[in-house]
């Protein structure tokens, strides 16, 4: 053994199988010691996940980077009692996950949760409006509490979500909004009330 003596030292010794002999005036005897290495266990490296709240679940382990073994623990416990992340249900923040290590002690890599709100347009809505009658912002007229800064379609002639009877269309107009999670869709639905006509003299 590298060191002289009957110390082995993993780090410079191979594996493998080792006799101890003693020797006196009646002869000689043998034992072997039979060593294996095991390889240090990899929690892999730290990582992030962007879920949406009304999304899937996903399990936070393929969030790690590296290559990490499996058979760790996460905490904070996940209510799947796993390392499947439910977004309806798991807070955002950090997850570790742990695993023993050779020699006593814990390797661990930590996964940042984010949680991202899925868009929101609204619902449906009406205006029914006279051909005289100011402008109006259609937005107003979304039920609910839709996101800001969405799109209309057909585009007005405002170029924003401001209706003017004067010079746009009655119809339904489509509000949407985008972001990483996906889209929402929500429809205005405008009449436009002839004026009264008295006839003349």
């Amino acid at each position: 053994l590298t060191s002289g003596t009957g110390v082995f030292d993993p780090s410079v010794d191979a594996a493998g199988t080792y006799t101890y002999t003693v020797t006196n005036s009646c002869g000689s005897l043998s034992a072997d010691v039979v060593v294996t290495i095991s390889n240090s266990p990899s929690a892999g490296q730290n990582g992030i996940a962007n879920l949406c709240s009304g999304g899937p679940s996903a399990d936070l382990f393929n969030s790690l980077g590296g290559t990490p073994n499996t058979g760790g623990t996460w905490s904070p416990a996940l209510a799947s009692g796993t390392g499947v992340f439910d977004p309806a249900i798991d807070a955002a923040g950090t997850y570790t996950y742990s695993l023993p290590a050779c020699g006593g002690g814990t390797v661990s890599a930590d996964v940042t949760v984010t949680i991202n709100p899925s868009p929101n347009a609204g619902s449906n809505g009406a205006l029914s409006t006279c051909a005289t009658d100011p402008a109006t912002d259609l937005f107003n007229q979304l039920s609910g509490i839709a996101d800001a800064g969405g799109t209309w379609s057909p585009a007005l002639a405002s170029g924003t979500g401001v209706y003017d009877p004067a010079v746009d269309p009655a119809g339904t107009y489509t509000y949407t909004v985008t972001n990483s999670c996906g889209s929402a869709s929500a429809d205005v639905v405008v009449t436009i009330t002839a004026n009264p006509n008295a006839g003349t003299n």
